[in-house]
């Protein structure tokens, strides 16, 4: 299903970007995706006996960045890439690389949830994560945890003076990314303010903005 879905987007993201997804085969371009769960994976495999040979590459998070690839035929990088709540950030910044760095002239980058089964449901629940109303009320008193949802995006990068150059839509530009970790905190899944204030200006001062410039700052479900 994960593929699938990555498979649908992808090519609606290319359509709207103004690229014919078959006009990149056998490019360089890359695909860069993020997942974290692995639902219908899991239920296949551990059904042995109905279990079968798509088993293998259609139920693999590397499975959903590389269907894409192949289906379209690039030859860029592609890769899946588990960061947690982090995952979709985590594959533009490393899209962003290779962009930059010359490695690939055009990337797709995406990130998706599907809950096949309630099994995190019940694990988050134990680990006293999820809210249990289901719903997320980051930043708020009330706050008690978070509700989990599932979907997926897909966006489609190029360097800006390329895209300039193709006459592409330029939605937005991305002046700077920066990938950290919180270190040693209250728990694996408790922030650590100091860390990420670090990261925070890490990044204002490597890409040269003020952070009195940002007007709008958007934050994953849990608030950190």
């Amino acid at each position: 299903p994960q593929e699938r879905v990555l498979l649908e987007l992808a090519w609606e993201a290319l359509t709207d970007a103004g690229v014919p997804p078959m006009s990149l085969g056998g490019s360089d371009a890359g695909v860069y995706v993020a997942a974290n769960s692995n639902d219908y994976g899991r239920r296949l495999l551990e059904d042995i006996q109905n279990t079968g040979a798509y088993a293998v590459n259609g139920t693999t998070f590397y499975g959903i960045a590389n269907r894409v690839s192949y289906f379209l035929d690039l030859r860029g990088p592609s890769m899946a890439v588990d960061t947690a709540c982090a995952g979709s950030l985590t594959a533009l910044h490393l899209a962003s690389q290779g962009l930059r760095s010359g490695e690939t002239p055009i990337a797709i980058v995406g990130g998706l949830n599907i809950m096949a089964t309630p099994a995190l449901n019940v694990a988050l629940d134990a680990a006293g994560a999820m809210s249990p109303d289901g719903r997320s009320k980051a930043f708020d008193k009330d706050a008690d945890g978070y509700g989990r949802g599932e979907g997926a995006g897909v966006v489609v990068l190029k360097r800006l003076a390329d895209a300039r150059r193709d006459g592409d839509p330029v939605l937005a530009v991305i002046l700077g990314s920066v990938v950290s970790q919180d270190g040693r905190s209250d728990g694996m899944m408790a922030p650590n303010a100091e860390a990420q204030e670090h990261m925070l200006r890490q990044v204002y001062g490597r890409v040269g903005i003020s952070p009195a410039t940002v007007d709008y700052v958007e934050a994953h479900g849990t608030g950190t």
